[in-house]
């Protein structure tokens, strides 16, 4: 790729006869000076922070200076400019000493150059936000050395594209599809790749442009990108795949389903590809522009000229990405992760991997129809029955946006209907699906109603052991062959019967609404297709199959009436007079179709990662899962269980431990103020429901926005503890116990700190998290309950998110900072961390405190979730008020 040289840089031959810059003293824009060193793999700098004489010291607490290093890969990094002169900002704060005396760094101007990276969000790693570091000198020529060195390191970089293609379809999920664009574009263009936009004005619009460029323009290109949903990708695939993907039709339904039965094997010799192809060409001599043919030798009719290069597959060359602007964006959702930054930090960066692909062939539309074959190809998913339906059924409420399909998926739902089909599928041997997969979901074996045994998967992400291992495809030829094409007999099974829905998937297709996917263990390339056949059964256990399928690590195979099996082919034949499709999220009418996976077949930008297991999602036993736990969640969970447990032991009678002021202040007995909030009521479903927030919404909330903040999360409860207190002073609000009220503040103000969090309810409703609350509420209304719990948390958490964030955002005082004997508390307990905590961990604790200080009784801001803060280089800026409050990390003594 070539890059245009940077404005007064010096020529090239002269920056040859330079030495080379190893290491050199620089300033980092709001850091301060540094020492950056060029590395054979990136860049990295330390630190210099000038010392008073000694270590700093405030309130007879003694910091070690701090000397931070950071480093940034060239991996992660995507451009780098010479910005000209302007301002360095000094660093807000240098050391304990300057920072009570009130001294600030000042600000200086020099020659700048700012390097653009990536870098893994911290609280989601498969989540990569913008990094920005901008480095000056009083020498221009030191800086253009700079960059013309990382420059030319970029420029060793392999695999990146220099020009892509892209699609922009403008009314994608809530027509967000051009503002998306809008919003990653200049990453391209500081990347330096040329991109040539078309933004689509109809449907189809796409399909026609990839079907009808021809392979020498496109070659020209070193990928093709999609700005939307998945239906949007699936238009892009198949233009492209149409007039240039040459194989041989599947077998028709018809070519064995007569003579087979339902349930039974038989054994089929498979013609020879050839004589396919030419059947299917006598059958039908007027064909859709997607059809192969005799006369083309099976490449599909298209406008390519013979001059033109043939395209070949798998292609080394080009690769395929989507920036997710759609409703469900599943491709992307289970190759990485649902966020364009992320997206497209692949796709500059050239990370990549294979996807298979479904070839669908639609031999008869409706019953009386002819045979015509029509091929459609899918990346994700095909699905007939209840997907069909609920596909068809959205149609008639696309003004709702992408809240139709959950309208419609609940009238489908309630519907229930069910359609009688035969499906055909090659029977795979065990030995010949990777080991990794479970051999009960072969064969479609029957299984108990339910079933507690689980066996561990081995979860896809991106170039996993099964999908690195060498594919079918061996040359450039090898892509006309079927992946049953080799000479001999295939053995063929059949079920037939009333089905509630048929679903054929190629990945996974995680998604928000099913975190685990339709099938945890598919994977992106191993060549198979998993057949998911329900049976007709009543609404309650299709209902708790569908609880299954939107739970994290649920069974939703392990009944009697779902069926599984891995396929690399299989055929369809309804014997009702209309059957839709569900493609890749695009509607598809076929009474009679057959399909076939290809392994490899395409290359798609997305993380390269490891592959894992479930089991490091759900843990093997209770106590990996106690363990797991935060200390503060982990201590109110056991308290609480401890409390019922010993009630239920009858160690005691639970009005000896009620809020009862009279007895407080007449008889002293002080332990009620506290013991009244660890009693949740006995054993039942709403004492489970509670422990359940907890275990969910109180660990979220302190991995989350409370992450290194044990201590003001302790102060959390203790401020709502103290306000439920005095708030049950009032006649109307005074309990026997105040336990119930403080789980629901954590429910009040995990809505506020992560409002855009999305719930779903068994699948079937979904809603942002700042609903969930009044949500909650209502379906206690409508089960009978009092509301008094529930509205004196709303309170007590609204005071608590109010004094702690609104008011002081507001520009008013922060007066509801964490005590300090609080922070004494926490850091002697020795568990949690505290980023701002004015005391020195306690010895016996393992922990030794090293920050920085600075003054006390100020106002500071409160510290943001990652996902708030802007991610740049910049620390942490102090209010300009009376002072702030301490920051600081801790770190364990045994860690390396």
């Amino acid at each position: 790729m070539e890059r245009d040289d940077v404005d007064g840089s010096l020529p090239h031959s002269q920056l040859d006869s330079q030495p080379s810059i190893l290491s050199c003293t620089l300033s980092l824009d709001h850091v301060g000076q540094v020492c950056l060193n060029f590395n054979s793999d990136g860049l990295s700098w330390t630190l210099l922070e000038p010392l008073d004489n000694d270590d700093s010291t405030c309130l007879c607490i003694k910091f070690a200076s701090k000397v931070a290093t950071t480093d940034i890969k060239f991996s992660e990094v995507y451009a780098v400019e010479l910005i000209g002169y302007g301002v360095i900002h000094g660093p807000n704060v240098s050391n304990a000493r300057r920072c009570l005396k009130g001294h600030r760094e000042h600000d200086s101007e020099s020659y700048r150059f700012t390097v653009h990276g990536f870098q893994s969000s911290k609280t989601l790693p498969s989540v990569h936000v913008l990094a920005t570091y901008t480095f000056g000198h009083k020498d221009l020529h030191i800086c253009q050395m700079w960059v013309h060195q990382i420059n030319a390191s970029l420029d060793l970089q392999q695999g990146r594209p220099k020009n892509l293609l892209v699609f922009v379809h403008p009314m994608s999920g809530k027509g967000n599809g051009c503002k998306t664009w809008d919003s990653v574009s200049p990453i391209f263009s500081r990347a330096k790749v040329k991109t040539k936009v078309i933004v689509t004005e109809r449907a189809g619009h796409a399909y026609d442009m990839m079907a009808t460029i021809g392979n020498k323009e496109l070659i020209s290109y070193d990928g093709v990108i999609a700005v939307g949903g998945d239906g949007f990708f699936n238009e892009i695939l198949n233009g492209f795949l149409s007039s240039r993907h040459k194989a041989p039709y599947p077998p028709t339904p018809s070519d064995f389903l007569d003579s087979a039965s339902c349930n039974e094997s038989l054994i089929v010799n498979d013609p020879d590809p050839s004589d396919t192809i030419i059947e299917a060409s006598s059958q039908n001599n007027e064909q859709s522009p997607l059809l192969l043919s005799s006369s083309d030798n099976g490449s599909g009719v298209s406008n390519i000229t013979d001059q033109e290069p043939e395209f070949s597959f798998p292609s080394e060359h080009l690769r395929f990405g989507l920036i997710p602007a759609g409703s469900t964006d599943a491709i992307v959702f289970t190759t990485g992760a649902r966020d364009p930054i992320t997206s497209v930090f692949h796709i500059v960066l050239g990370k990549r991997v294979w996807l298979d692909v479904a070839q669908v062939v639609r031999w008869k539309t409706e019953t009386t129809s002819k045979v015509e074959p029509y091929v459609r190809y899918a990346a994700s998913f095909a699905g007939y029955g209840f997907y069909g339906d609920v596909i068809t059924e959205s149609e008639k409420y696309r003004w709702m946006g992408p809240k139709r399909y959950d309208y419609a998926g609940t009238r489908v739902f309630l519907k229930h209907r069910s359609y009688q089909a035969e499906i055909a599928y090659i029977d795979v041997k065990s030995e010949e699906i990777n080991s990794t997969s479970e051999k009960g979901n072969v064969g479609g074996r029957k299984r108990p109603f339910w079933s507690s045994n689980k066996s561990e998967k081995v979860i896809c992400r991106a170039n996993c052991k099964v999908c690195r291992s060498k594919p079918t495809h061996g040359s450039p030829d090898d892509s006309r062959m079927t992946p049953y094409s080799q000479a001999g007999e295939t053995k063929w099974s059949s079920s037939k019967g009333k089905f509630l829905s048929v679903g054929a998937a190629v990945i996974s297709n995680r998604n928000e609404k099913a975190p685990d996917g339709l099938v945890a263990d598919a994977h992106l390339s191993d060549g198979f297709l998993h057949l998911i056949l329900i049976k007709d059964c009543s609404h309650a256990l299709y209902l708790w199959h569908l609880t299954q399928l939107a739970k994290k690590g649920g069974n939703p195979f392990d009944f009697k009436f779902v069926e599984h099996h891995k396929t690399p082919a299989f055929t369809f034949t309804s014997s009702g007079n209309e059957s839709v499709w569900n493609l890749d999220g695009e509607a598809f009418q076929a009474h009679q179709l057959s399909a076939q996976v290809f392994r490899g077949l395409i290359s798609f930008s997305t993380p390269i990662q490891p592959s894992f297991s479930s089991a490091s999602f759900a843990m093997s036993t209770p106590a990996e899962y106690y363990r797991s736990l935060p200390p503060v969640s982990k201590t109110i969970l056991a308290a609480c269980l401890m409390t019922t447990s010993a009630y239920y032991l009858q160690l005691f009678d639970y009005m000896n431990i009620s809020l009862d002021y009279g007895l407080i202040f007449k008889h002293y007995q002080v332990w009620r103020l506290f013991t009244n909030f660890l009693f949740l009521g006995p054993f039942s479903l709403p004492y489970a429901m509670e422990i359940l927030i907890i275990a969910k919404y109180g660990v979220s909330l302190e991995k989350g926005p409370f992450d290194k903040r044990t201590a003001d999360y302790v102060w959390m409860f203790i401020f709502g503890a103290m306000s439920l207190l005095v708030l049950s002073a009032v006649p109307y609000m005074r309990p026997y116990f105040l336990g119930s009220s403080l789980v629901f503040m954590i429910v009040y103000v995990w809505s506020r700190e992560l409002p855009d969090a999305r719930i779903n309810v068994y699948g079937l409703v979904h809603f942002k998290g700042f609903y969930l609350p009044y949500v909650m509420m209502a379906i206690d209304l409508l089960l009978g309950n009092s509301l008094r719990s529930a509205i004196r948390g709303i309170i007590v958490g609204h005071l608590y998110y109010f004094l702690s964030v609104l008011y002081p955002l507001a520009g008013g005082n922060f007066t509801l900072k964490t005590p300090l004997w609080v922070h004494k508390v926490v850091a002697y307990w020795g568990e949690g961390t505290q980023i701002n905590a004015p005391v020195q961990s306690s010895p016996y604790a393992g922990v030794v405190f090293q920050g920085r200080s600075y003054r006390l009784n100020g106002n500071t801001r409160r510290a943001t979730t990652p996902e708030q803060q802007p991610q740049t280089n910049t620390v942490p800026q102090p209010n300009q008020g009376e002072g702030v409050a301490f920051r600081g990390r801790s770190h364990r003594l045994d860690r390396s």
